[in-house]
């Protein structure tokens, strides 16, 4: 009878073997990162991944030799699972600036270990019944809640350089949660009691594994061409873009209305000359820092046109551009060190209906710059 009702089963992967599959994947990536890290000691991002493919290596080795009647150990093996993924986005966190491990993370693992081991807590005690499904398909759940939270916080999570690799990485985390509700599926048909999760979930391994981990290492690399390129198109003192950087983002900004503000530094030779090109440098760079905090504020870019010659370019859904200009002046006059006095004269002018760049706006708003200086300087003329 026994035989019978086996050689009707279909044919499927054996399990035990695929699990050595991941093992091995899992644990040479965890030695790629290693090894990385041990080429430059500052990446330490390189440590988190390699913590985190370790893990998942020892977690896998851990269900294999774990009897499936010792629900403590298995629940700490389910948790393991969801921190694997947890280190490995904690990683892109660290290599990004940002805080590597955040209170919301821990809902991952909590998902994770409590869809498994809360229904067999209730089944041992008479709360479900022996035969229930429930643990099966909480397992399934868990770890879906656990996947759903690290690659939805990787692919639209607020990254300082998104990058493709990030994307990838988060579309193959989510691509886990088909797999498990496979596994539901599994458990209400022809395949129930067959290991339905860890058959899916590692069949899911021997095509996503790969595709995460070589997400993870694509991400320093874009990110680094990233960084170069904008280094290529900002003003390296001021952060404010250079006039090549201007070119490319004006073009986002152009539309009958939007304002265009030439701005210049007063007497910023004679600062130079009294109190050193240093003294000249801090000044231009605290004005770098806090024009473009504010201009960005309102949607807008700050570009260094040469010297201590500046521009900011409005969107047209600033409604107020006269009072955004005050409001700049004024912040800067507080700025002032009270060893070296300095001000800001502005000229402003909008695009026109019709204006296919921004070229008559700034060569407008200059003239009003110059009427500025002229009149005493300080001042915002338009």
């Amino acid at each position: 009878m026994r035989s019978e009702s086996r050689s009707n089963m279909p044919l499927l992967p054996d399990v035990d073997t695929l699990r050595l599959c991941s093992l091995l994947a899992s644990t040479a990536f965890g030695a790629v990162f290693i090894a990385l890290w041990l080429r430059d000691r500052g990446e330490t991002h390189l440590l988190y991944w390699a913590a985190g493919s370790c893990l998942y290596g020892a977690v896998i080795l851990g269900f294999s030799l774990t009897p499936r009647g010792e629900i403590p150990t298995t629940t700490l093996l389910f948790g393991g699972l969801g921190l694997s993924n947890v280190i490995a986005l904690a990683g892109a966190r660290r290599l990004d600036g940002q805080s590597p491990f955040r209170w919301w993370m821990l809902l991952s693992i909590v998902a994770a270990a409590l869809g498994h081991g809360g229904p067999r807590l209730a089944v041992a005690l008479g709360g479900l019944a022996p035969t229930s499904l429930v643990p099966n398909v909480g397992d399934a759940l868990g770890l879906s809640l656990s996947m759903a939270i690290n690659g939805g916080a990787m692919l639209w999570g607020r990254w300082t350089y998104p990058t493709a690799g990030h994307r990838i990485v988060g579309a193959a985390l989510l691509a886990y949660v088909p797999g498990y509700a496979l596994s539901i599926a599994g458990e209400y048909g022809a395949l129930r009691g067959m290991e339905m999760l860890a058959l899916f979930a590692m069949l899911s391994d021997q095509v996503l594994l790969g595709i995460v981990n070589l997400g993870l290492l694509a991400i320093p690399v874009e990110r680094a061409q990233q960084q170069l390129r904008q280094a290529a198109l900002r003003d390296p003192l001021t952060g404010a873009w250079n006039r090549a950087g201007l070119e490319l983002r004006k073009r986002r900004l152009l539309a009958a209305g939007a304002t265009a503000i030439a701005i210049d530094i007063d007497h910023f030779k004679t600062i130079n000359d009294c109190h050193g090109h240093s003294a000249g440098d801090r000044i231009l760079a605290l004005f770098g820092r806090e024009a473009e905090r504010l201009s960005k504020a309102q949607g807008g870019e700050l570009a260094r046109l040469g010297g201590d010659e500046f521009a900011i370019l409005l969107p047209a859904a600033c409604r107020e551009p006269e009072r955004f200009a005050e409001r700049l002046r004024a912040h800067l006059q507080t700025q002032a060190d009270d060893a070296i006095a300095w001000s800001v004269s502005m000229g402003m002018a909008a695009v026109l209906e019709g204006e296919e760049d921004f070229d008559a706006a700034l060569h407008r708003a200059d003239s009003a710059l110059y009427q500025a200086k002229a009149e005493g300087r300080g001042l915002i003329a338009l």
